[in-house]
């Protein structure tokens, strides 16, 4: 379970959220919904430890990201963007190191498979195009076999198949027992995954069950009108 209390966001002298507070349960989806510029990696960074929190808590299976924070890392994998993977190593050369990082038991040639990257194992980043390397950061999360994992976007420059592969497997990983936060525009999906949804509005996180309601005229209603 990662639970977030009274946490205050800010960037660039800017204000994002204000004493926001959610729970994202054991086993389940949460899409994290908003605007562009409004937050959505500014928190996953904050949860993640990359930037600050002056006020509240951070717990993930109740352990404290600011009392046992190496702890607290090691039950979480944050799927950062793209530009973040080393350009001169290969998609291998990821997963192994993430698999001694997180002193994983997860196969790696089960995973390359999985999420079909197994013609493009050997090749450096720089070489792949973003639907490949969006693909590796899928796969990193993967066998990083971390309880929590977070992804930022995890959808994007992905044609319907590859999205409908990547839902099956956020789905898989639900039934495995993991936790997922999502941060993602691509409303249609969080309607077809989603347990829970966060909406970032005025500082603030409304968060709603998703029970089949039409997301994109929820957004709307609450964004555009």
């Amino acid at each position: 379970m990662l639970e977030v209390k009274q946490v205050h966001v800010a960037f660039k002298n800017q204000l994002l959220l204000q004493n926001a507070s959610f729970t994202v349960e054991d086993a389940s989806i949460t899409c994290l919904v908003a605007p562009n510029g409004t937050g959505k990696t500014a928190l996953l960074n904050v949860i993640c430890g990359l930037l600050p929190s002056k006020t509240g808590g951070i717990k993930c299976n109740g352990i404290s990201l600011r009392s046992k924070r190496r702890a607290f890392l090691h039950q979480l994998f944050f799927v950062q963007n793209a530009d973040d993977l080393f350009a001169n190593l290969t998609v291998k050369d990821h997963l192994r190191y993430v698999k001694k990082m997180w002193q994983s038991r997860i196969d790696i040639a089960r995973v390359l498979t999985q999420v079909e990257l197994t013609t493009s194992q050997n090749k450096q980043i720089q070489q792949l195009s973003l639907d490949k390397k969006q693909q590796l950061l899928l796969a990193m999360a993967i066998v990083s076999d971390a309880p929590v994992v977070l992804m930022d976007e995890p959808l994007n420059g992905l044609d319907v198949e590859a999205t409908q592969k990547f839902e099956q497997i956020f789905m898989s990983l639900r039934e495995q027992g993991k936790t997922l936060l999502i941060a993602s525009h691509q409303l249609d999906s969080v309607g077809r995954v989603s347990d829970k949804i966060l909406f970032l509005k005025e500082q603030q996180i409304l968060t709603v069950e998703n029970l089949g309601q039409d997301i994109a005229t929820q957004y709307a209603e609450m964004y555009l009108i």
